[in-house]
């Protein structure tokens, strides 16, 4: 049994100060998502009219998918609305969806070509003109590379009060490839502290590909054409929510999952990642300052991580050895949530993503900060 060297030195004070609270804090997300509540299925006589959107903007590959699902969906008929938003697409989404809408009478279709200019750009730009068309009393949002599970919307909407302004669920990417094995690990990770927060009955921001906000909360808000944000609708539509004091619940279970395809290339997914952060960044103190010092937390684990050994091979082998068994555990927690066959053997992946996404994004904003919207030539420069 290894013994770790009492500290003596300053930098050995630094390096346990860095790195044993990161097993404690893991195991307290770890907690926090073991306490949330499992979804429940909405009976019929419960259902109240919903509304899904999706904004598609060049998806003539994957949209196809999303489709099928949407319209295997288990809900009463004349319940259910399903908006599809054409967002000037140059390929054959458009003609996808008007397909979809002629043969099917609860579809709509929608070209923002053919609509009065909003103000916004990007997926709020579609999501935006959707809810101009939308009916129901609730209003679900997936993205065009999604496929959900055919009792999502009951699930979803299965717990809701007259106190509930959102609902949301997780996203599970795809592990078809590097890329989308990356990706996948990306989302794993990154859903490891929204869930875990949300269990503790902490604010959190639902996900973009996956939420659901009342329509009169939305209506009361102004819509997105009020609201100030930049890049982070998903963001926008949670304040539409939380200033009103309304509950925002969170699911982790396999109905309330949605799965994407993976990005298709290094460079979309590069430009996803540092596009989570400077939205996250750009939204006031209140998000930018916990933001900052977790990453640079993360900075000085991920520094260590590949260099450590350096300084004293003892602790690194110890602390790999701590971070990569409660990071195994977060992978397995979401393996049996979410019934994600195998998912725990990507554990390498973790490891590598950690390193990556602490010790290179941060620092690249120093070199640049506009971001691209790939896909749609929108781009933002953040101050």
């Amino acid at each position: 049994m290894t013994v770790l060297p009492h500290p003596h030195t300053w930098w050995q004070w630094t390096l346990v100060a860095l790195t044993v609270p990161y097993v404690p804090v893991i195991a307290a997300l770890l907690a926090g998502m073991r306490r949330l509540p499992r979804s429940a299925r909405l009976a019929d006589d419960a259902c109240v009219p919903v509304t899904v959107l999706v904004s598609a903007r060049n998806e003539e590959r994957d949209l196809p998918r999303c489709i099928a699902s949407l319209l295997a969906l288990d809900y009463p008929a004349g319940k259910l609305q399903v908006v599809l938003v054409d967002d000037f697409s140059t390929d054959a989404t458009g003609a996808i969806i008007d397909a979809t809408a002629a043969s099917h009478a609860h579809v709509v279709a929608l070209h923002s070509a053919t609509l009065p200019p909003n103000g916004l750009e990007a997926k709020a730009r579609g999501i935006a003109h959707g809810f101009t068309r939308a009916t129901g009393d609730w209003v679900l949002i997936t993205d065009a590379d999604a496929g959900v599970h055919p009792q999502w919307v009951r699930h979803m909407l299965g717990r809701v009060s007259p106190r509930t302004g959102m609902t949301g669920g997780t996203v599970v990417v795809d592990a078809d490839g590097a890329i989308g094995t990356i990706e996948r690990i990306s989302w794993g990770y990154t859903q490891t502290f929204s869930l875990g927060i949300a269990g503790w009955g902490l604010p959190f921001i639902c996900l973009g590909p996956n939420m659901a906000i009342r329509r009169a909360v939305y209506q009361e808000a102004g819509g997105l054409e009020r609201a100030d944000f930049r890049v982070a609708e998903d963001l926008a539509l949670f304040m539409m929510v939380a200033p009103r004091k309304l509950e925002v619940q969170c699911y982790a279970d396999a109905e309330t999952t949605v799965h994407m395809r993976p990005v298709p290339s290094a460079r979309h997914l590069i430009s996803q990642q540092r596009r989570w952060l400077g939205g996250g960044g750009a939204q006031g103190l209140l998000y930018l300052l916990p933001l900052a010092a977790a990453f640079c937390w993360g900075f000085g684990i991920a520094a260590y991580f590949l260099g450590g050994w350096l300084l004293d091979w003892h602790w690194w082998l110890a602390f790999v050895a701590a971070k990569s068994a409660i990071d195994a555990l977060a992978l397995l927690m979401q393996q049996r949530r979410l019934t994600l066959p195998r998912h725990v053997r990507y554990l390498w992946v973790l490891e590598v993503y950690t390193a990556f996404i602490f010790f290179v994004l941060p620092p690249s904003f120093l070199f640049s900060r506009r971001i691209h919207w790939m896909g749609d030539g929108y781009a933002v420069t953040y101050p």
